[in-house]
């Protein structure tokens, strides 16, 4: 077979159909951390070294201005303060509803980047009663970035939409321990929330597909249904019905659907094939998943793309041969059979300045994608 574009080979896998070698993704490295990777020469090492030979689903989200929970809101409703504690930088957010007003704390960690949610939105019942009071005026985003971003990336891969489900949202806004005690205690509450969200999402994401934003969506938020916090009976409550309404609309517009799930996935794999998504990922290995890639394509069958495999953690205190085996075992497992299969971090690192062992052995896995991926 002619060698392909990292295009051809990306929409070829996502296809089910036989490329001419496994792609080879960086995960949240194209798209996800634009903004500061940039600043730091040993992931720009990274990225040059990967140029022509990682195929790119970059992560692409419409630029949103006064919008909040994917509804419009006057810019008087919200307030946001800024300071710095130490290493620290926080951020404070209020938003006035017609019930009163709902906070979030937000951290920064010097070094590390990333986000963390010190304070979620909705700290009590009269915290969600207040959320759900907002007014609803439908999110209209700006979706030029898009096209731009499509045109950017050229033969080098595509673009990929991100969005979470009704669950992630009603997650993120209680944190997760006090989701959980609330589903126990009082779930009329959190499948009120779920609906609210719902609603909103769905109508968001029709107005961008409507746009001609159509391609491959990640959904995020399933694994906050899965085993050990939740029952597979709670999976087919919390996910099917809500995110298989979003699977549909990304079809009827001709786009794809890849779910996106950490941690044990074996016991709801059945209920994530009767969604019909299209790909998932990251299909943690034992012992952070609890199934085995080659068994994880007996369950799905052929239709849909098997992504991931790889463990984050292995770039941070593997050796170079333990990343080799990895990649070779996972793309042995991945393409056996039919069905499309693409190699994947279940994570990347986010850390500054970057260890030098995690950088080479980010570059062992590209080297190593390319030598045991070929069809």
């Amino acid at each position: 077979m002619k060698m392909l574009t990292s295009r051809e080979r990306l929409l070829k896998t996502l296809a089910g159909k036989k490329a001419d070698r496994v792609p080879i993704s960086l995960y949240e490295f194209d798209g996800i951390y634009q903004g500061w990777i940039e600043n730091y020469p040993e992931y720009v090492e990274i990225l040059r070294y990967a140029e022509g030979k990682t195929d790119k689903m970059y992560f692409w989200c419409p630029a949103v201005e006064n919008c909040e929970f994917f509804g419009e809101v006057d810019r008087e409703q919200v307030r946001i303060k800024t300071w710095k504690e130490g290493a620290s930088s926080y951020t404070k957010k209020e938003i006035e509803t017609p019930l009163g007003i709902i906070s979030t704390l937000l951290r920064e960690d010097e070094g590390i980047h990333t986000t963390w949610t010190i304070e979620h939105f909705c700290k009590n019942k009269e915290d969600i009663e207040k959320l759900l009071a907002l007014r609803y005026i439908p999110c209209r985003p700006v979706v030029d970035s898009f096209f731009q971003l499509d045109k950017q990336l050229g033969d080098k891969g595509i673009p990929m939409g991100d969005i979470p489900d009704a669950l992630c949202m009603t997650a993120d806004v209680l944190g997760f321990s006090q989701f959980l005690m609330a589903y126990v205690e009082e779930n009329d509450l959190i499948f009120k929330l779920m609906d609210f969200f719902q609603e909103r999402i769905y109508n968001y994401l029709k107005y961008i597909l409507e746009k001609s934003c159509v391609g491959l969506y990640r959904i995020v938020g399933p694994e906050y249904a899965t085993p050990p916090y939740l029952s597979p009976r709670e999976f087919d409550l919390l996910i099917k019905p809500y995110d298989t309404e979003l699977i549909k609309l990304m079809h009827t517009h001709g786009g794809l659907a890849r779910i996106h799930s950490h941690g044990k996935i074996k016991k709801v794999l059945n209920s994530i094939k009767e969604m019909e998504i299209d790909a998932i990922d990251p299909l943690e290995p034992p012992p952070d998943g609890d199934i085995e890639l080659k068994e994880v394509r007996e369950i799905l069958g052929e239709k849909i793309t098997l992504i991931g495999n790889i463990e984050e953690r292995l770039f941070e205190t593997g050796k170079k041969e333990d990343v080799e085996t990895a990649v070779k075992k996972a793309i042995k497992e991945g393409t056996s059979g039919e069905g499309g299969f693409i190699l994947c971090p279940t994570a990347m690192p986010l850390n500054t300045p970057l260890d030098k062992k995690i950088q080479e052995n980010i570059i062992h896995y590209i080297d190593c994608g390319l030598k045991y991926g070929v069809l």
